[in-house]
């Protein structure tokens, strides 16, 4: 079996499609798709899906489908390998976090991407990248591999880093096409605007006023400006480690050009709308669904670019408030508290 083994330079490619700003959500999707391709030297093809749902529908609906390198008749087959997935392997495949391959994943996953392999040939594994949010929106990304591959912890770790940012990409793409975009006077419903040269801010808004907030912003869009410079040639490895996947627990930065095509950078306010508080403060509900879901506390740190000590504290703080002294308590207290929102919103559509 192969080791997998991804183009380390160009993993920020696809960091740096997660957060193009887009017109169409379909064109995020296909930039996505072509720069996760890209990271794999010996991939065949990829494919990705948009996950969505109304406002007030429990149900998760597909919204796009886009393919990179794959032929017509490619997307007949995977529409009818698609058709024809035990549902009980679908549970395991779009499991929230998964970030493994078909043959890995499980020995039911394996005999399934080896059938597939048998009837069409078109792939002989899959690397499976799920980024949608514990509420079930956001992206799904598969590369197709020509033979049986396995992932070893460096790889592992990369992409669940790849799978946060794709996450909070999607997030940024909902914030700028929804109606509260313009919930500030400037561009995208930013709450800063800082000049790329100097990395000053040079307008702000709502908590882009708070105290302390302009040396943040700054820091943060340096961290970013440095990952995808030199740094992506040089040290990629540490490129992808300094550009985190939120800062500070709240924006999200991105290029934008005005109407004369100068470029300045966006500071966008881009945190989980995880749900139901039930009394925790924003950054236990962010930490402890997280958590619950499997999530490492270096992971968490990154998600939310938030220090580790931050995390532990949240953490801490959220347990206690939860009466919970485990994560496995912790995990089926948030799903009870996740199933009790469900059936409230599930009236209300009624």
């Amino acid at each position: 079996m192969r080791t997998l083994d991804s183009t380390k330079s160009a993993v920020i490619d696809l960091v740096e499609a997660a957060y193009r700003l887009p017109i169409e959500e379909s064109d995020w999707l296909e930039h996505v798709v072509a720069a996760g391709l890209s990271t794999m030297p010996h991939s065949l093809f990829a494919s990705g899906i948009i996950f969505g749902r109304t406002q007030n529908d429990r149900r998760v609906r597909i919204r796009a489908w886009r393919h990179e390198g794959a032929s017509d008749e490619i997307k007949s087959a995977l529409l009818n390998c698609a058709a024809g997935i035990p549902k009980e392997l679908e549970l395991v495949w779009f499991r929230p976090g998964l970030v493994d391959t078909g043959s890995c994943i499980s020995e039911a996953s394996r005999q399934f991407v080896e059938a597939v392999a048998s009837k069409t040939s078109i792939a002989g594994d899959v690397l499976m990248l799920n980024a949608m949010e514990p509420d079930g929106r956001g992206a799904y990304v598969a590369i197709f591999l020509p033979a049986p591959t396995t992932l070893d912890s460096h790889e592992r770790g990369r992409w669940k880093m790849l799978g946060a940012h794709l996450a909070a990409g999607h997030r940024v793409w909902r914030a700028v096409g929804s109606a509260t975009a313009g919930s500030t006077a400037l561009p995208h419903g930013a709450e800063a605007v800082l000049d790329p040269a100097s990395f000053k801010v040079t307008d702000a808004a709502g908590r882009g006023k708070e105290q302390g907030a302009a040396v943040a912003l700054r820091q943060s869009a340096q961290q970013v400006d440095r990952a995808r410079g030199r740094l992506r040639r040089t040290d990629p490895k540490e490129a992808l480690e300094t550009w985190l996947a939120l800062m500070h627990g709240r924006w999200s930065m991105v290029d934008w050009f005005d109407s004369d095509q100068r470029r300045y950078v966006l500071a966008i306010p881009n945190a989980p709308d995880l749900g139901d508080p039930r009394g925790l403060s924003e950054r236990e509900l962010q930490v402890a669904t997280y958590a619950a879901l499997g999530e490492s506390g270096k992971l968490i740190s990154y998600r939310l670019g938030v220090s580790k000590g931050t995390v532990s504290n949240a953490l801490v703080a959220a347990m206690r408030k939860l009466g919970v002294k485990t994560k496995p308590q912790l995990a089926e207290k948030m799903r009870g508290f996740k199933n009790q929102f469900g059936r409230a919103n599930e009236r209300d559509s009624n």
